[in-house]
């Protein structure tokens, strides 16, 4: 596989080349660039590669200039130290959004998901973009936080709620964030064993449940860590499942 990196930072892009030719000896990195002037003239003189790596905040400009006064059909892996370019770099041809200091393991996972022939499929129009299920919970979750955006990954959250007609991630360390879909929506890309949907506007994840308490009516009452600004209950349809789920 060729690959280009578009690095401004020395460190950064030697850390990356390393971690690429480690996970895969067979990837040859073409060039590393700086800015989008030197991108700009390394693309008009060669050919594309297979794979582009790409930092946003380059020495002279966003990597997103480059991609604007140059057509360029190899899909982008960006990588960032800032979640807050999440959407626009998604609007690009990219496949992945890697935030810095990058893990091997989403390095890796970040590769397969190029290798995968569905998405070499998908790049030609012959599949509708691929939905998360269940067997591939997704990593990570899009929250609006501010006048931005930030990424939240999976084992921060503690659990979801809905609060008129909105739906909120909490997190391990007590924030509050509205996210852009419907908890059934959410309910379908979670792992099933990490989170249960206990009643119309919760769902929870195994490691925030605190305590269980027998309540009227057979539901249950759960306290959850952090707590909630509610008393959270499990409703009676669900109860059963519930136990079943916490014993699995």
């Amino acid at each position: 596989m060729k690959v280009v990196i578009i690095e401004d930072e020395y460190f950064s892009a030697e850390k990356l080349r390393f971690l690429l030719e480690k996970l895969d000896p067979t990837i040859e990195v073409l060039a590393v660039l700086p800015s989008v002037e030197k991108s700009v003239a390394w693309f008009s003189a060669h050919a594309e590669p297979d794979l582009i790596f790409s930092d946003i905040q380059l020495e002279d400009q966003e990597s997103f200039e480059l991609f604007e006064r140059l057509s360029i059909d190899a899909p982008i892996i960006y990588t960032t130290a800032y979640d807050q370019y999440a959407i626009q770099a998604f609007k690009q041809n990219s496949i992945d959004y890697l935030l810095k200091p990058i893990q091997p393991e989403e390095l890796r996972a970040a590769l397969k998901k190029y290798e995968n022939q569905a998405y070499r499929l998908l790049k030609k129009g012959l599949l509708p973009t691929p939905q998360p299920t269940k067997s591939e919970p997704k990593e990570r979750f899009m929250v609006r936080k501010g006048n931005g955006f930030a990424v939240v990954k999976v084992q921060d959250i503690a659990y979801f709620k809905s609060e008129d007609k909105l739906s909120f991630v909490v997190t391990f360390d007590q924030q509050k964030l509205l996210i852009d879909a419907t908890l059934e929506e959410l309910s379908e890309q979670v792992d099933p064993r990490r989170f249960n949907r206990i009643s119309r506007n919760r769902l929870v994840c195994i490691d925030s449940i605190h305590k269980i308490h027998p309540h009227f009516n057979g539901r249950l009452k759960l306290e959850l860590m952090p707590p909630d600004e509610e008393e959270v209950f499990v409703s009676r349809d669900r109860a059963t499942a519930f136990k079943e789920w916490i014993n699995s």
